[in-house]
Order: structure tokens, then C-alpha cells, then sequence
């Protein structure tokens, strides 16, 4: 239900935005912003597959996990989309997560949220085990070595 309203809230804040700001800067300047991000967004698309191969490639060197410039690589990739897209609010919402130290707290908040979600849904089956292994099955043969 909240993608739902976040999807429908969207659109109506761009247009909010394309009132107001396109009325200090003009035709002319709202569809130079427009076209701008754009070809920003584009750039940024195209290049972050190369930032991320480098970025996980150092990390394996250094024998660290690749997991956390994955998650950078990924949320920057969101953040040239968002560019990409036409809208002041998407922009703004696309340089944020261009900046470093904002993708560090969000990744934090994600990965604290996660593991919040996960202590709560967990459930503990106490129980024993012995392992037995499989009775011969006497109607299979084994071949002889026959030469």
C-alpha cells in the first residue's frame, strides 16, 4: 500500500515542482534542466558497470566481501536512474545518492532494519538427530572385476 501511494505521490510532486520552479526559470530553462539531467543520468548509467567491476575487483584483492561496493554500485545505479528521469524531485532524490556518506547511512539502515525483521521472524525447532546410514539393498549386485 505505501509503493502504491509513493508510485501515486510522485507524479504529483513533479508537477508541484514543474509549476514552481519552471516558473523562475522559464521554458527554456526548465527543458535545459530537463534535457541536462538526462544526458547526466545517461553518462552515469553508462560508466557505473566499470566503477563496479573496479570497486569489486579491489575489494576481492584486498580479500574483503565485495558485498558493500555491490550495494553502493547498486544504489548509485538507482541514483542515475533518477537523474535520468525528468523531474526536479527525482533529481534531487538521485544526487543524494550519489553522495557517499548518505549511501553509508542508508545502507546502515537498511542492513539494521534487515536483521530487525530477521530476530523477529525467526523460529527455533529444538530437537536431536542420529544419523544412520542406508541398509544394503540385497537384491543389488555389485560387478565382479572380471578380466
Amino acid at each position: 500500500m505505501r509503493l502504491l501511494l509513493v508510485i501515486l505521490a510522485v507524479p504529483v510532486i513533479e508537477i508541484a515542482l514543474f509549476v514552481q520552479i519552471g516558473g523562475h526559470f522559464g521554458v527554456i530553462g526548465t527543458l535545459a534542466w530537463v534535457f541536462g539531467s538526462a544526458a547526466l543520468g545517461a553518462v552515469l548509467m553508462r560508466l557505473e558497470p566499470q566503477r563496479n567491476a573496479h570497486d569489486v575487483r579491489a575489494a576481492l584483492e584486498r580479500d574483503v566481501s565485495p558485498a558493500s561496493p555491490m550495494a553502493h554500485s547498486a544504489l548509485r545505479m538507482i541514483g542515475a536512474v533518477l537523474i535520468f528521469l525528468p523531474g526536479f524531485f527525482t533529481d534531487t532524490l538521485g544526487l543524494l545518492l550519489l553522495i557517499p556518506p548518505l549511501r553509508h547511512i542508508l545502507l546502515a539502515r537498511v542492513l539494521i532494519n534487515l536483521r530487525t525483521r530477521q530476530r523477529g521472524d525467526a523460529t527455533i525447532i529444538e530437537g536431536e538427530y542420529e544419523h544412520t546410514p542406508p541398509p544394503e539393498n540385497p537384491r543389488i549386485t555389485r560387478p565382479e572385476n572380471r578380466d
